[in-house]
């Protein structure tokens, strides 16, 4: 997955001409996971770089005086089920993954488990559900989570969604947001859809 999301952002950033550096301008080096992976771009494309980055579900890092912009991509899993139970020995018990609803207009209660890995390292990372309807307006949203990462960046949560009004029939996402003290913007890191109707 890294990969594919590696190579778009290269093949968007190529087709936009940023690939080099002007005369006179700033040289800028693209890092992620550690790896080089643009050794030469214009200084002034750090903030449309940054845009792209954060459209794909991601943050940037960069160091106007080094020259160098890292790319970070946590990784998240989304399942929608119907329950979720954690046991006396802290296993967690899954029931019934939701893929739809065949009626409207009736109030659902379901669940989300969400699991974070190589999330950004942060004293305060933040995070939310929200649901958006097929017509892409936000339904409902849930509690913002606070975690610190500098110890750990990888962590789970779930949080049920009580007696929900699916009013509309089509797909609906449940869509995984994430900011920090260095990045002040909610940033979709993750998604997952079901439907609604037949």
């Amino acid at each position: 997955m890294k990969k594919a999301w590696l190579s778009a952002l290269l093949a968007t950033a190529v087709m936009a001409g940023v690939g080099s550096t002007a005369l006179g301008e700033g040289a800028m080096r693209v890092f992620m996971g550690g790896e080089r992976v643009v050794s030469s771009m214009g200084s002034s494309n750090a903030n449309s770089v940054e845009d792209l980055v954060n459209k794909m579900g991601g943050f940037v890092e960069y160091d106007q005086n080094s020259g160098k912009l890292e790319i970070i991509k946590p990784n998240v899993n989304i399942l929608v089920l119907e329950g979720i139970q954690q046991t006396r020995n802290k296993t967690v018990v899954f029931s019934n993954p939701i893929k739809g609803y065949s009626d409207k207009n009736v109030p659902r209660t379901f669940n989300v488990f969400v699991e974070v890995d190589e999330a950004p390292v942060a004293k305060d990372l933040r995070m939310q559900l929200v649901l958006i309807s097929p017509e892409g307006k936000e339904i409902d949203k849930g509690k913002e989570w606070k975690y610190s990462t500098e110890k750990a960046n990888s962590f789970y949560f779930s949080e049920p969604f009580v007696s929900t009004k699916l009013g509309s029939y089509g797909t609906y996402k449940i869509q995984v947001r994430m900011k920090s003290e260095q990045f002040k913007s909610y940033v979709v890191v993750g998604e997952n859809t079901f439907t609604v109707g037949r």
